[in-house]
C-alpha cells in the first residue's frame, strides 16, 4: 500500500484518467468528421498537425506559470477553458461547410491549453506524495498511461462508432468538466502566490530554468538522451503501418495486433519499475535500459513473423517505460520544487522537437 497523501494523488490520478479517455475520443473523433464532411486527408492531417505548435509556442509559459502560481488553480482554470474550446470546436465542426481557419484556431488554443497545464499536473505529483513514494507513484501513472495506450483506441473508437463524431465530441467536453471538478477538490495546501504576469517575468525564468537544466549534468544529459532516442523512435513509428502493410504486406489487422504486444510490454513495465528503479542507481538503469532497448530494435531484422515483430516492439516499449521512470524519479528528487515546471518543459522540448523534425520528414520523403 502506497504511504503518500492518498486524497491528493488519488485525485490526480483519477482526473489523468478521466482526461485521457477524452483525448483518445478527441483524437479518433477529429479526423474522421473531417474526412466524413471533406473527404480531404490534407485538412485531417493539418488539423492533426496544427496540434503540436503549442508545444513549442506556450510550453516553456507554461513551466513558469507552474513554478510561480497556484498548480491546483491552473489545472481547475485550464481544464474549464478546456471544455470552452472543445465546444468551439463542437460548433465549427456541427455547421454543414466547415471553415477551416476557424477549425485550425479551435484545435490550436485546445492544445494550448494542454501545454500551459501540463507543468502543473507533472510538477504537483512531487508535492502531493513523500519521496520514498516518487518511484511507486511514477509507475502508476505509466500504468495508467500505457493501459490507456492499449485499450484507448478501442474505447475511443467504440464511442466514436455508437453515437457518431459529432457526439462524441460531447464526451470530450464532458471530460474536462468533470476533469476539472475532481482537481477542484484538491487540498489547498499551496501558499497564495501575489505576483504578477509580465514579460519580464516569463523571460527571467525562463532564462533561469534554461540555465539551471543545462549546468545540471544529471537534467541535460537525460534530457540529451530522450532527444535522441525519440527521434529514432518517432522516425520509426510514423512509418510502422507503411513498413507492416505495404513492405511486408500484411493485413491491418496483424499490424495492429504486433502493435498491441508492443503495448503489453510498457504495461508490464510499470509494476516492475517499481521493484527495481529503488534498488540500482539512476544512472546505470538509465544506460542499460537505454541499450537493451536499441538492441531489441536491432532484433527486429531478423524476423519478418508479425508476432516476432510485436514481442521485440514490446521489448522496446518494455525497456523504455522503466527509461522514462527512472528518469522521472531523478528528476522529482534532483530538481528544486520551484524550479520543476521549468525543467519538466525542457524535457517535453527534448521530447517533441523529435517528433516536429520527423514529421516534417515523413511529410517532405
Amino acid at each position: 500500500m502506497l504511504s503518500f497523501q492518498k486524497k491528493s494523488f488519488h485525485l490526480l490520478w483519477l482526473s489523468f484518467l478521466v482526461s485521457t479517455l477524452g483525448d483518445w475520443t478527441y483524437r479518433l473523433a477529429l479526423p474522421i468528421i473531417v474526412l466524413s464532411k471533406t473527404g480531404s486527408a490534407y485538412h485531417a492531417a493539418t488539423a492533426f498537425g496544427i496540434s503540436f505548435i503549442p508545444w513549442v509556442v506556450f510550453s516553456l509559459i507554461g513551466g513558469t506559470l507552474a513554478d510561480n502560481f497556484s498548480k491546483r488553480k491552473i489545472l481547475v482554470v485550464g481544464n474549464i477553458f478546456a471544455s470552452i474550446f472543445s465546444g468551439f470546436l463542437l460548433f465549427i465542426l456541427s455547421v454543414k461547410n466547415i471553415n477551416f481557419t476557424l477549425l485550425y484556431l479551435a484545435v490550436f488554443l485546445l492544445a494550448s491549453v494542454d501545454s500551459l497545464i501540463h507543468p502543473s499536473f507533472q510538477s504537483i505529483i512531487p508535492e502531493s506524495i513523500k519521496r520514498d513514494d516518487y518511484v511507486k507513484a511514477n509507475a502508476l501513472i505509466q500504468t495508467i498511461d500505457n493501459t490507456l495506450t492499449i485499450l484507448g483506441p478501442l474505447a475511443g473508437g467504440s464511442v466514436v462508432m455508437l453515437i457518431g463524431g459529432i457526439n462524441a465530441l460531447w464526451f470530450d467536453i464532458f471530460s474536462f468538466i468533470l476533469s476539472a471538478c475532481i482537481l477542484y477538490a484538491l487540498p489547498k495546501t499551496e501558499k497564495g502566490h501575489t505576483k504578477k504576469i509580465t514579460l519580464n517575468l516569463l523571460k527571467n525564468d525562463i532564462l533561469e530554468g534554461a540555465k539551471y537544466s543545462f549546468h545540471q549534468k544529471v537534467i541535460f544529459s537525460g534530457s540529451l538522451m530522450f532527444f535522441i532516442t525519440n527521434f529514432a523512435l518517432n522516425m520509426f513509428e510514423a512509418n510502422y503501418i507503411f513498413y507492416m502493410t505495404k513492405a511486408l504486406g500484411y493485413p491491418l489487422i496483424d499490424a495492429t495486433i504486433a502493435l498491441s504486444l508492443g503495448g503489453i510490454g510498457a504495461l508490464i513495465a510499470g509494476p516492475v519499475s517499481s521493484l527495481i528503479v529503488e534498488r540500482f542507481r539512476a544512472g546505470v538503469l538509465l544506460s542499460i535500459s537505454t541499450v537493451l532497448a536499441g538492441l531489441s530494435t536491432l532484433l527486429l531484422l531478423i524476423n519478418t513473423n508479425y508476432i516476432y515483430i510485436g514481442v521485440m516492439l514490446g521489448l522496446v516499449s518494455f525497456f523504455g517505460t522503466i527509461n522514462v521512470i527512472t528518469y522521472f524519479t531523478l528528476r522529482q528528487h534532483t530538481v528544486p520544487s520551484e524550479q520543476l515546471g521549468r525543467v519538466v518543459l525542457l524535457l517535453e522540448w527534448f521530447l517533441m522537437l523529435p517528433f516536429q523534425l520527423d514529421l516534417g520528414l515523413v511529410v517532405y520523403c
